[in-house]
């Protein structure tokens, strides 16, 4: 009883707030009789539904950066848009949307020659109105490069150091630098801030070494990287695992697919708490995914355990056949998480697959016009197709894939499954283009992107760099 009355102790509080409001509908009068028999009769049959309807078109706004042209239009997820101006430093968005509802924020036309991201505020809850959203606007050509004194170098230094890399194949950008895979130094490098120089090492002594070992601080052959809120997964190719480093240590506390820190077995089955060719990694609050590439599935470990409890690609645990279908999987190499679900880089089907919630059934392709079809560059290249892309990202509502042999980067808006943005031909924008190059502009087998408030970062290969537009 006590319980009850609290609730409606809030219900009654908020429709004093709300009903004073002059855009709201005036339903609920706190001085009528009507109002109070509603509210007790409400209360005498249990009933917590909301007495006061709120009928207000709520706004989204914020800030954006870089708007240098025109074209970019904004659409919520009740159906309004918004054509925004180059030059806008904000802009205000209706949303018809009550109270306490859920909302998304999308760009669904992207601008001339440049692209924009929804870097914070893409979704969540409407609070009357939302006003921190921030976009930020990126052009084609790039601004920084790591692992190379330039733009057109593309050396690989042996020994190494803290300012070379070696065939970087992930990048993972967090709020405050980013973290390198440096496969072909056998290490993880990490960059604070702005700074090109590498200021942490992690899989080996220091940064003149590059042995391959297995150990809880040793690795051999790095690729895909993942965070959550307490430290940093790591796929070991060559020894099987995963490891997991908590804080910024470089021993790791954790290890996963072997029994111990010291043990490389390649198992010839597939098992739950099996991994036999970790690629791309992503995490969410309750888990972690990682790509087994040999055993052409996805797996999926929640928190606290060592056994996954969910697998793409396969129908069961210890199935580990290549196909393509809506449930099957070809040496996948990406994937990466969102609200909405799960994507996974099919990168022996020349695809990506989207996953809804938890589902394990894809329900759409990009790359491909149907879910049997596998083929690269199927119809010939294009803004629809793909060439064995091996790292996808989510973020603000928008798809990057790294169509890696077509030696670009490409931008899905929202759930279009045709690209609108094209990054590593020549700044020029084609998508009938797929040539290699060595400049600003230029990317040799980009392997995986990712993005934070700084900018956009790819792991470029071939060129033995970084780079972030």
């Amino acid at each position: 009883m006590v319980n009850r009355f609290f609730v409606y102790i809030l219900t009654i509080g908020f429709c004093f707030f709300s009903c004073n409001k002059p855009e709201l509908s005036n339903s609920c009068d706190l001085n009528s009789k009507e109002f109070l028999n509603s509210i007790l009769s409400k209360f005498a049959l249990a009933d917590f539904s909301p007495h006061c309807s709120v009928s207000t078109a709520l706004s989204l706004s914020g800030s954006i950066v870089g708007l240098t042209t025109s074209g970019m239009v904004l659409r919520t997820s009740t159906g309004s848009e918004l054509s925004v101006p180059p030059g806008a430093t904000s802009f205000s968005i209706p949303i018809a949307s009550g109270f306490g509802s859920k909302y998304t924020l999308s760009i669904a036309k992207q601008p001339d020659t440049i692209a924009c991201v929804v870097h914070n505020g893409w979704e969540g809850t409407l609070i009357l109105g939302i006003s921190n959203i921030q976009i930020i606007c990126h052009t084609t050509t790039a601004k920084r490069v790591y692992g190379q004194l330039d733009f057109i170098s593309a050396t690989s230094a042996n020994p190494p150091n803290q300012n070379s890399l070696s065939s970087p194949s992930f990048v993972l950008a967090d709020e405050l630098g980013i973290y390198v895979s440096d496969s072909g130094n056998t290490r993880v490098l990490y960059y604070s801030g702005d700074i090109t120089s590498a200021s942490r090492v992690i899989g080996q002594a220091n940064f003149g070494s590059n042995a391959f070992a297995t150990s809880s601080s040793g690795i051999a052959y790095p690729t895909g990287l993942a965070k959550d809120s307490f430290g940093l997964y790591l796929a070991d190719l060559n020894n099987f695992r995963v490891l997991y480093f908590e804080g910024t240590n470089n021993i790791a506390s954790r290890v996963y697919g072997q029994v111990d820190f010291n043990t490389a077995v390649s198992a010839p089955y597939a098992a739950a708490d099996v991994i036999t060719g970790p690629y791309g990694m992503a995490a969410d609050k309750d888990g972690y995914y990682v790509v087994d590439n040999s055993n052409h599935r996805v797996l999926y470990f929640p928190n606290g355990s060592y056994s996954a409890s969910r697998v793409y690609g396969q129908t069961s645990f210890t199935g580990n056949t290549s196909n393509c279908t809506a449930t099957t999987l070809g040496s996948p190499e990406g994937v990466a998480v969102s609200s909405d679900g799960v994507y996974i880089a099919d990168t022996g089907n020349h695809r990506v697959l989207f996953y809804p919630g938890t589902s394990t059934t894809a329900t759409r392709v990009y790359g491909q016009p149907n879910f049997t079809s596998n083929l690269g560059n199927n119809g010939g290249i294009g803004a629809g197709t793909l060439n064995a892309p091996r790292g996808v990202f989510a973020m603000g509502g928008d798809v990057w894939i790294a169509d890696t042999t077509n030696n670009r980067i490409l931008l899905y808006s929202g759930t279009n499954t045709t690209a609108s943005k094209v990054f590593g031909q020549s700044g020029n924008g084609s998508f009938t283009l797929s040539a290699s190059g060595l400049s600003a502009t230029a990317l040799s087998f980009p392997q995986s992107i990712s993005i934070n408030g700084e900018g956009i970062f790819v792991a470029d290969s071939i060129n033995h760099r970084v780079i972030m537009y």
